[in-house]
Order: C-alpha cells, then structure tokens, then sequence
C-alpha cells in the first residue's frame, strides 16, 4: 500500500465542514488549557478547599466554552444549507441550553470533581501524592475537554435534525486517532456518530444517504485515510507496528480493533472513567510457555476476534482448532498474535509477514 495519495478535490461542503471542526477544537484546546491552569494551583494536602476556591472559575470557564461551542452550530448549518441550495428555517438554536451539563446528563461541577476524587483514590492506594495528582489533572482535561466537543456536536445535530438532514457523514482530520480514522466515509443517521473520550470528530449533514451522493473532500474509507498521511503521521496514528502491517496491506479496521483486547492496553469506557496517567497503550507480553533454555516465551496478543462472533474464531474452528467456554461466550483456545509480534517473527521478511497476517486474520 503506498503512502501520500493525494486528497480528494475539496467541495463547499466539506470546506465547511473541516473549517468548523478546527474551529470547534480551538474553543475546546483553549478551555481545556485554562482549566488545567488554574487547577495547578491547587494544593494537594488540601485538595477539597483547593476545590472550593477554584471550581467557580473552573466551571464558568467550561460553561462559557459549551456556550461558544453551541454558538457555532448556527452559522454553520446556515452556510451547509446555503451550500445546498436550501432555503434556512428561521428557528434558530438556543446555545445556552447546552450548557452546564455532559453529556451523559450530569451537571458540569460535579463532574469535573473528578479532579479530586481521582487523586484522592490513587493517593489511598498508595500512589505517590504528586503522581497522583497529575493523574487528578488528567482527569479533569479529559471531562473538560468532552463536555465542550460533546454539547457542541449536540448543538450541531439538533439544529441539523431541526432542519430535517437525516444523514450525516463523519469529518475525520489530520489529528484524529485510530478509532476514529477506521470510520472515514462512514454514513449514520440522526445521532450522526458514536464518539470516545476527547474525540475531535464532527458531522457534516447531507442530503441522501447514498455514498455517490456524499460531497466530495471527504476520506469515503479507512484506507484512503491511511493513505493520505505521511509514513510518520501513519507511524503516530496507528502506532509503528500497526502502520506497518497495514501498509503491507493489512486492514486498518482489524489493525486498530486488535488493540481493544491486547494485553495490557486500557481504554477507559468513557469520559467519566478516567484512565490511570500512564497504563494507556501500553502492550504487556502475555506468557505461552518456556522456551528449550528454560526461559519463558512470552508473545504480544489480544483476544479480539477470537469469541464465537470473530472472524478468526471461526476462521480457527476450520482450521480444527479447539475452542473453550470462557463467562458468557465461547472463544478459541489458539493465541492471536498482534501485529507487533507478527513483524517480529517475520524478520523483515515482507512474504512472511503478509503469509502471517493473513493467518492471524489482519488481511484475506
């Protein structure tokens, strides 16, 4: 697979919908670095009156941005429905309603506390006070952060719905991570899009639901995504290991999905279940047995694909492999490797390696 194809020919529409999503990461970026600032200020062996002093501007400073990002839905559905040849509805949103709450419903100050009770958890289990702390600020950027992308996009499928658009496409940039670049040119109806912690994702509105009828600019696959970074913003985006597989012609979509049951990798579920500064993407060696010296093999894996609804469980299962019930579902007993592993053993050797992802079920 070759890297740098160049990107499709931008149209009105998706001009306006990458400018929009750059402008609503500004208002969140600046936020999120307003908050983190002031927290800093807290005093650790008083983290409640810390609280108690600076959550009023802490708060206002998230409210205000959910109100600036709402704010920005009204010009850009205007300039989509011009964009479109449709006449715009006079009603027209009410920002401030988007503000003070997350998205899962909770008011903003109580969730944003979260500040504190991360630090005070990690400190009773006896993490040291100040790493514990950053954790605690982690946690707090990471809150802040969504609750202003999350009203904001809110914002946008409101007035959107409003207007009566019923299909959507996601605008994946230049900074988005391998979760959301596997759903470039993915089509969805009136809830636009599933989103994670700190995505940067936006929607773009349009008019049918057929991919041909998708304007053009937009990144209509994973692999045209892929395609169009650089070696280095590949390597940064789906990890060295993973770029090079799919460069060899794996697929992104199973590269990036591998990761959420490798070994020793933690994603948190969401916004409100911070993870531990430090534990993220972190590939730990699963042990298999010894090696003839007495020392103990140990491999990268992950137990993606391998329940019974996975392709390379029943990919094992014709192959004669044994399987086992394991809770709820039935699972291979055969390892699947990761692509770390899988470039290892293939010494560099490209036939080896695509002869091993595709037995490892990252390509056909």
């Amino acid at each position: 697979m070759t890297s740098r194809t160049p990107p499709p020919r931008m149209s009105l529409q998706s001009d306006l919908a990458f400018k929009h999503r750059e402008e609503r990461i500004r208002v969140g970026a600046a936020a999120r670095a307003r908050v983190v600032g002031l927290w800093r200020h807290a005093d650790i062996a008083n983290l409640d009156g810390s609280w108690d002093r600076l959550a009023p501007e802490i708060v206002q400073t998230v409210n205000a941005a959910q109100t600036v990002a709402a704010k920005q839905a009204t010009p850009y559905l205007n300039a989509v429905d011009r964009s479109y040849g449709r006449n715009t509805p006079t009603p027209e949103l009410v920002p401030a309603a988007f503000s003070g709450v997350t998205l899962d419903g909770r008011e903003v100050g109580p969730a944003l506390y979260t500040a504190v009770t991360t630090t005070k958890s990690l400190i009773g289990q006896g993490v040291a006070p100040y790493t514990a702390f950053q954790s605690g600020l982690n946690a707090l950027s990471v809150v802040a952060y969504a609750a202003i992308q999350d009203m904001g996009r809110q914002a946008d499928i409101t007035l959107g719905n409003a207007r009566e658009y019923t299909y959507y496409v996601r605008v994946v940039g230049g900074s988005a991570c391998s979760r959301c670049a596997i759903l470039a040119g993915i089509r969805s109806g009136r809830d636009a899009f599933l989103r994670h912690t700190s995505c940067q994702c936006t929607a773009m509105p349009v008019t049918e639901k057929a991919p041909n009828k998708v304007p053009s600019g937009f990144h209509t696959s994973p692999e045209a995504y892929f395609e169009s970074l650089s070696n280095a913003e590949q390597d940064r985006v789906f990890t060295k290991a993973g770029a090079e597989a799919i460069r060899a012609g794996a697929s992104p979509i199973s590269v990036v999905n591998a990761r959420r049951g490798a070994y020793g990798i933690g994603y948190s579920g969401h916004y409100n279940v911070p993870v531990t500064v430090g534990t993220r993407n972190s590939l730990q060696p699963l042990t298999i047995g010894r090696k003839p010296d007495g020392s103990p093999l140990r491999v990268f894996a992950t137990t993606e694909g391998t329940t019974a609804r996975g392709s390379f469980y029943r990919a094992e299962r014709r192959r004669g492999a044994e399987a086992m019930k394991d809770g709820r579902y039935r699972r291979t007993t055969s390892i699947r490797l990761m692509p770390e592993q899988l470039i290892k053993m293939a010494g560099g050797n490209h036939t080896r390696l695509v002869e091993l992802l595709t037995r490892y079920g990252y390509m056909q």
